[in-house]
Parts: structure tokens; sequence; C-alpha cells
């Protein structure tokens, strides 16, 4: 599946750099109800369903696509006010949850589920899967990774920040296989940057956007090939 990734032109060249992308913590997403979108009538349900989020924090975290480039309100939100790029990725139908946009909360027996020991796969698949129908411009296809396997890092802040591999080569193992970048309207990101944060094997196939005339929709022009120029022995290896 390709899927895009909306993203500042800053954080676009470390992912470039250091061949991965951060992962999302899901306590830490614009989105408070997140996991939360089953309905609830009483204050001892609403606090399972926290505590159910905050166990789902510690050991998983996603990363948040869109299905499509087209719409200028994701570049506003997410790519820095146009200035940013999406990536572009391709992803294993298996990893890609599409997200289900649903105007109001659904029905979860929340004491049944902890009764028999927790939620059910469906049950899961639902929470994760669900927001509400406002969100439905993201057009949003999601990723979810469990924490432990990748590779972790400490902020200043002293945060844990983990991180998922990247591959720009076809043949790679990685579940991202970066295959273009999409340069936004205000993006002042020239080809030499890019290159600079590509090893010299590399190729990454750029468009440069620009706004439709007779409609809203954003425009990819044509894919031109950026090739790098950074050497082994500079690349920033991971851990």
């Amino acid at each position: 599946m390709i899927v895009y990734h909306f993203i500042s032109s800053e954080f676009a060249l470390r992912a470039l750099r250091d061949r991965r992308l951060k992962i999302a913590r899901i306590n830490e997403l614009n989105d408070p109800l997140q996991l939360c979108a089953a309905g609830f009538s009483d204050g001892d349900t609403q606090t399972k369903l926290e505590a159910f989020k905050d166990w789902a924090n510690e050991r998983y975290g996603v990363i948040c696509f869109s299905k499509s480039y087209d719409d200028p309100v994701p570049w506003s939100h997410y790519a820095d006010s146009h200035r940013g790029v999406a990536l572009v990725f391709e992803i294993p139908d298996d990893y890609a949850i599409a997200i289900n946009y649903q105007p109001e909360r659904f029905r979860l027996d929340v004491d049944a589920a902890m009764q028999r020991g927790g939620f059910t796969e469906s049950d899961l698949a639902q929470l994760i899967s669900t927001k509400f129908s406002s969100w439905q411009y993201e057009n949003e296809i999601r990723m979810t990774c469990h924490l432990s396997d990748h590779f972790c890092q400490i902020d200043a802040k002293g945060k844990k920040v983990y991180f998922e591999s990247l591959s720009l080569e076809s043949f790679g193992v990685d579940a991202l296989k970066l295959i273009g970048l999409i340069r936004g309207v205000r993006c002042d990101l020239k080809p030499a940057d890019i290159a600079s944060e590509l090893l010299a094997v590399d190729t990454l196939p750029v468009q440069d956007t620009r706004l439709n005339s007779s409609s809203f929709q954003i425009i990819a022009g044509e894919t031109y090939p950026v090739n790098g120029v950074r050497s082994f022995s500079a690349c920033c290896f991971r851990v």
C-alpha cells in the first residue's frame, strides 16, 4: 500500500539521514480520545478505559499516514503549513490499519471484557481504528509498533523516544520502504539539501507541488531523481 507521511523539512532530513521515523506515543497524539472511543455512562468505566490506554501507551506506538497527498488541510496541520514535505512510503497491506470515522462513540461492554481477562481482538481493533468523523480529512492509515522491538533514545527532557527503521532499497527488510518525497508548495528545501542526507548509492524520486487553479486540491508535478552524495564513512548508522 502506498501512503503519505506529512512532516516538517527539518525532521524529514533527519529521517533521511538516520534511516528511521519517529514513532508517536499514544498518550501524546493530538486526539485525546485515541483508544477511548467507546461510550461510557459512569466514571468507573471511564477510569478503566483510561487505565487501558495507559497500559497500551507503555507497550505500543503508532505511525500515522494518509491515503492521499492532495488535500491541503493535512499539509497545513502536519507539514509546517505547506513548508514541509510528504514522505511517500510503501508498507505491507497487513500492517495498515484504516481508520473508521464515526459521528458517535460505539458501544463496548468494558466490565464484561475485564471479567473475561481483557479485550478481544475485535474490541482492540475497534478501539485502535475508531475516530470522530470530524477527523475524516486526515484519510488516515495507521501502523502500530511494539515499542520493545524498536530502537529507543532518551531525549533532552529525559523522555524515551522510539523509532521505526526505513529503507530506500526495494529489497530492504524494513516494513517502511521510502519510495518518494513530495515538496510542499511553500517548501524551500533544495534538491541539494535532500542529496546531502542520502548515501551516494541512493536515488530518491522527488516531486514539487502547486495549487490547482480550478479546485482546492494540491497537484504534484513530474517526478525527478535526487541522487545522494553522502559517503558510507560519514553515515550515522543506527545502533
